[in-house]
């Protein structure tokens, strides 16, 4: 079953950045990539950027965070791709929701410190939003 799932993550990967199956847990920005953008920070950000849906803005996310609070704008980026899927038509109690799911991902930065902690609560609210974006579509 493992066996399975692993294999199915690995395809969707493929599909979703053109990598190779055998690379999906990999982040897909190259050295050329790095060096024309100035940095593998740059290159994150435009990879985000150039993601064509909330799912794949946080899978790019997810794979190539950085670590650190630098990844505060990546999770903004993905955000803006995700919150428009759902925000608009949220009731009251959806945007309740969401509103707690941001809070819990805050504390983890709130609750200890280093810009690494910033990063791990970025890459949380990154998945709330997508998450809630991924449920709303599967509303429709």
């Amino acid at each position: 079953m493992r066996r399975t799932i692993l294999v199915a993550m690995q395809i969707v990967m493929a599909i979703a950045f053109g990598a190779p199956a055998i690379a999906a847990d990999s982040c897909p920005v190259s050295e050329s990539t790095i060096e024309k953008a100035g940095g593998y920070g740059n290159a994150v950000t435009a990879l985000v950027k150039a993601a064509s849906t909330c799912e794949r803005a946080y899978e790019a996310l997810r794979i190539c965070q950085l670590g650190s609070s630098g990844d505060n704008a990546l999770s903004d980026i993905v955000a803006s791709k995700c919150e428009p899927l759902f925000l608009g038509k949220a009731g009251p109690a959806t945007r309740a929701t969401y509103k707690a799911a941001q809070a819990r991902c805050n504390t983890i930065a709130e609750k200890n410190q280093g810009t690494m902690y910033q990063g791990l609560a970025a890459v949380c609210r990154a998945k709330a939003a997508r998450d809630l974006a991924r449920k709303t579509a599967g509303k429709r």
